[in-house]
């Protein structure tokens, strides 16, 4: 009886230790399980550092992650410098640069208004046997006056017509001109020439030298108040007009006193010897001829106007030779019309 009792005893007192075993166990168990988490929470670590901006403290604030919110108000500081600096400076050039350049255009003025007037009319001439047309600049004061005017007559380039010279702007600086006093006020004549009569005659009864000098200038003198004299005459052309220019006034030096050649075609236009310039030169009364004669630098027909310069000088025949700046073109005669007016009126009476 005894022996089952110790026995039982014993096996309690195995339990008994065994239960106290099992219980220590399982509460040393929660002890040990935050040990192997561990690793886990080192990535956070990384996580933390990507809202940290790396610009304002790189390797400061690294380790602690609560701090991450201190650098926010830094990114903020810097965005607000700019927005005072840079906008307000960009704007006040730009209301200065603007304002200049829209003005410069409204300052210049209109197109210049003529105070004398340009007209165009026809004349019958019996060597075309057609109406030919004609422009005409009319001085400031002539419809207030009865006074007489010389007259300038200029011809035209080909293919050009009587437009030619009116839209090189001679009648604008005329009137200018002769406004601010500086030329005396005179008549301007520019004729328009058929192709038959300008390009493929030379002189003689039918021809463009005919048609001017038998019929355009009776009827310019009968219409308009001119002096009908030869000292207020001048004629002048450009290119295939110059070369008719230079013919007519040396075959007719008893009916104008000057002449001009400006880019005379004389190396393309070539008149038999009768009417040839470089032939009439030697004529009676070439010599009493105030002549003008200028090309451009970079003009076809320099060459030949300096030629014809030359042998006019050879003949003791004074002239004025003069190279511009330019080609064979508007622009040259353009940019030079009032030194040309300016050598045409030189001689005239200002009142």
């Amino acid at each position: 009886m005894h022996s089952k009792l110790a026995a039982w005893v014993k096996r309690a007192f195995v339990v008994g230790v065994l239960s106290v075993v099992a219980a220590l166990w399982v509460m040393a168990r929660p002890v040990r399980a935050p040990v192997v988490p561990t690793p886990t929470p080192s990535p956070t670590y990384p996580a933390t550092d990507t809202p940290t901006p790396t610009p304002t403290s790189t390797p400061t604030l690294t380790p602690t992650p609560s701090p991450s919110a201190t650098p926010t108000p830094t990114p903020t500081d810097t965005p607000t410098p700019p927005p005072p600096t840079e906008t307000p400076t960009l704007p006040p050039p730009e209301p200065t640069i603007t304002p200049t350049d829209t003005l410069t255009p409204t300052a210049t003025p209109a197109p210049y208004v003529l105070v004398g007037r340009v007209e165009q009319h026809t004349y019958l001439s019996q060597v075309s046997g057609v109406e030919e047309t004609y422009r005409i600049y009319l001085p400031p004061g002539y419809d207030g006056s009865e006074r007489r005017y010389p007259v300038l007559y200029l011809l035209h380039g080909w293919p050009f017509d009587d437009s030619h010279w009116d839209n090189l702007g001679v009648d604008e600086a005329a009137d200018q001109a002769i406004v601010a006093g500086i030329l005396p006020p005179f008549i301007i004549v520019m004729p328009r020439a058929s192709e038959t009569l300008y390009i493929r005659t030379s002189g003689g009864g039918y021809s463009f030298d005919a048609q001017v000098v038998n019929e355009l200038l009776p009827h310019i003198d009968g219409t308009y108040r001119t002096w009908p004299l030869r000292e207020s005459r001048a004629i002048g052309g450009i290119s295939r007009g110059g070369v008719w220019a230079l013919e007519i006034a040396m075959m007719h030096p008893d009916v104008f006193a000057v002449v001009g050649g400006h880019s005379p075609a004389l190396s393309v236009n070539l008149a038999p010897p009768p009417y040839d310039p470089f032939h009439l030169l030697t004529s009676p009364g070439v010599a009493g001829l105030r002549v003008y004669l200028d090309a451009g630098d970079a003009d076809w027909a320099r060459a030949k106007t300096q030629a014809l310069h030359e042998a006019l000088e050879r003949q003791g025949i004074s002239s004025t030779f003069v190279v511009h700046p330019g080609r064979h073109d508007n622009a040259l005669w353009a940019s030079n019309i009032g030194e040309y007016l300016a050598f045409y009126a030189a001689q005239w009476p200002r009142e």
